[in-house]
């Protein structure tokens, strides 16, 4: 039987009615036989005990003047055992100071006159009935609401573990995505660095030089993030473009070719269309030769250009000066940044500028390749670190400048097959700070 069926039927309870005269049982039993409970009834105090071990009974009902127990004896008993039954007391007008104290004791409920009144006994029985109903009631309520809160916590804890369920569901999913959209990341770099005329070395350079000006801008680690990659891609749109259009130094270039020099901003915007997720990384290379007072390709003022392309644009042309990209003359990091500073405010944003103009650990290239063999060499060239012989002997000290007799005496050492130097040089340097060529980078 479901708690609704048991909620709708009504429930028949028992009344317990203890008096020594037989007809006053009986005079109860016909005022009261219209009333919907069971009757039992017992002549004495004990055989009312008898009964109340062996039946369930909500109300009783009792004489107080008995022999050998008295009605306040049996009922204080019964309280005892008792507790919830309701109790009531008959009693005559001699017997009432001590129906009074039973009263006050609370071991009785309520206390009725002989000769009673049929219609007052009822109500009375009602009474303590309804008190009894209402008692099932809180504890059926109680035994519900246990019930119910247990179901409720098994419920939370399926849905708990559905939660964490789900949320690694998604974790992973995220990190599908975020493993795709790497895998993808690391395949543009690597279409770039397979082509022989892209130089992915340069690449890393200025990605590191991109990434170490914005943490010291204090940008957030999610931004540096894509500024490092849209960096490391920045010669993107160079793929759709011939290679003599963007191999020469900048400066060689003629007017034709510069132009579609600084349309791979367009080719690499065009190429990432599909990939919605990576238009911060296609605006910045878009922006790129933007310049900061607005006088660009396409005359963005610098409040619409994002700090990532105008933190590459710095570190872009910063290895494009030290490695002869723009001039046909690689330069040191000091006339590099010399020549950067010539367009502060004007082409490059004077404030992340100085972070790299104030930072004196970036200096040579830390990736491309700064190693030749003696056969490569040419006179006026410096070396850059001591070179030795196979016994750790020095043969030449770091500074050197190369004359065709030292380069000679290399090449004949070099002739054996298994002696090969790796010869470290210094940049070029432009012989006069103060006739270094105003260049053009875009």
């Amino acid at each position: 039987m479901n708690e609704q069926t048991e909620t709708q039927t009504e429930t028949r309870y028992t009344v317990l009615f203890v008096d020594d005269e037989p007809n006053i049982l009986r005079a109860l039993k016909r005022a009261l036989f219209k009333m919907n409970i069971n009757m039992l009834l017992a002549e004495s105090g004990e055989k009312a005990l008898a009964l109340l071990a062996k039946h369930s009974v909500q109300v009783v009902v009792s004489d107080m003047k008995m022999p050998h127990m008295s009605g306040a004896e049996l009922l204080e008993q019964v309280a005892s055992l008792y507790p919830d039954t309701f109790r009531v007391v008959l009693t005559g007008f001699a017997d009432m100071d001590s129906t009074i104290k039973a009263v006050n004791q609370g071991k009785i409920h309520r206390y009725l006159q002989k000769p009673w009144d049929n219609q007052e006994l009822i109500r009375t029985l009602e009474e303590g009935l309804e008190r009894v109903r209402l008692k099932d009631e809180n504890t059926r309520l109680q035994k519900l609401t246990r019930l119910q809160n247990k179901k409720l916590k098994d419920i939370n804890g399926v849905l708990e573990q559905t939660v964490v369920k789900r949320t690694k569901q998604i974790k992973m999913a995220l990190q599908r995505i975020e493993k795709q959209n790497k895998a993808l990341e690391q395949v543009l770099f690597n279409v770039i660095s397979i082509n022989p005329d892209i130089d992915g070395k340069f690449a890393i350079e200025v990605s590191d030089l991109s990434a170490f000006i914005a943490q010291k801008a204090g940008l957030d680690p999610a931004e540096i993030k894509k500024i490092r990659y849209a960096s490391l891609i920045c010669e993107f749109g160079c793929l759709g473009l011939k290679a003599c259009d963007f191999t020469p130094p900048f400066s060689a270039l003629n007017y034709e070719q510069q132009k579609k020099f600084l349309s791979q901003t367009q080719q690499a915007a065009t190429i990432l269309t599909p990939a919605e997720h990576m238009k911060p990384v296609s605006d910045i290379l878009a922006l790129q030769f933007e310049h900061w007072n607005g006088s660009g390709l396409y005359n963005k003022v610098a409040k619409e250009i994002p700090p990532g392309a105008r933190i590459l644009a710095i570190s872009r042309d910063y290895w494009r000066f030290v490695t002869g990209r723009i001039v046909d003359k690689t330069m040191t990091p000091a006339e590099a940044k010399q020549e950067l500073k010539k367009h502060r405010n004007t082409r490059y944003d004077g404030e992340f500028l100085d972070l790299l103009l104030s930072a004196k650990e970036i200096g040579l290239p830390k990736h491309m390749d700064n190693t030749l063999s003696a056969s490569d060499l040419v006179p006026g060239m410096v070396l850059a670190n001591n070179l030795y012989n196979d016994s750790h002997i020095l043969i030449l000290p770091e500074d050197h400048v190369f004359t065709e007799s030292t380069i000679a005496k290399l090449v004949q050492f070099e002739q054996d097959p298994n002696r090969r130097f790796t010869i470290t040089i210094k940049p070029t340097v432009i012989e006069s700070s103060n006739t270094s060529v105003e260049t053009t980078t875009e």
